[in-house]
């Protein structure tokens, strides 16, 4: 994993404080919002999330059919499972750099990876990404979003950027050219209204078709 979690960037595998910088960056409703934008078509579909923290993003997934987070932080995953855990919601610690982790799930209709790739080298990304691929049913969809370097982009967003732990964070195009073995009708589009500090996201979206 490409990532910095010693000094100051440790903060980010303690639950508590993890959850306090998100909130602090990106405001109440921003999480709302991007789930408004970025999960309405996952009513009653299957859905695996990778990276999944200490499950943030599973109460916007409610209308999932089934519903199953990673992460390889022990003790997001203990959080994750005590707060939000059910029949239908699962969480599992397990290190996405080791093929065996998604290997042993399930086919699903979507995986979302909400500030992930950013956290992984290229060579591992694209590999990640071809695991995804084969857990996928056919039409199956890739649903993430990522922070992002851009032209004429706001001083203050990236700072930010260069202060976050991870080490892998792209450009646009950047994050295209991960696709593009593995997924087909790639759409990407970079916004800067998803919080209330200037920030800057490239939403992604992939199918697989075979």
């Amino acid at each position: 994993m490409a990532e910095r979690t010693s000094g100051a960037h440790k903060i980010v595998t303690i639950p508590m404080l993890y959850g306090a910088i998100q909130r602090t960056i990106s405001g109440p409703d921003a999480h709302q919002t991007v789930a408004d934008r970025l999960f309405a078509s996952l009513e009653g579909k299957s859905v695996v999330e990778i990276g999944c923290g200490p499950g943030t993003w599973a109460p916007h997934l409610s209308h999932a059919r089934e519903y199953t987070g990673i992460d390889r932080n022990g003790r997001h995953i203990a959080l994750a499972h005590e707060k939000h855990g059910s029949n239908q919601v699962r969480f599992v610690c397990g290190d996405l750099a080791d093929p065996a982790v998604l290997a042993k799930l399930d086919k699903c209709d979507a995986v979302i990876g909400m500030g992930i790739l950013h956290h992984l080298d290229d060579p591992i990304a694209r590999d990640v990404l071809a695991q995804v691929a084969s857990i996928l049913r056919p039409g199956g969809r890739y649903i993430g979003n990522e922070p992002v370097f851009h032209a004429r982009q706001h001083p203050v967003a990236r700072l930010l950027k260069w202060m976050d732990s991870g080490k892998n964070i792209r450009s646009e195009e950047g994050y295209r050219t991960l696709f593009q073995s593995s997924f087909s009708d790639l759409d990407t589009q970079v916004v800067t209204d998803l919080a209330r500090l200037p920030y800057s996201h490239c939403m992604i979206s992939a199918v697989v078709t075979c």
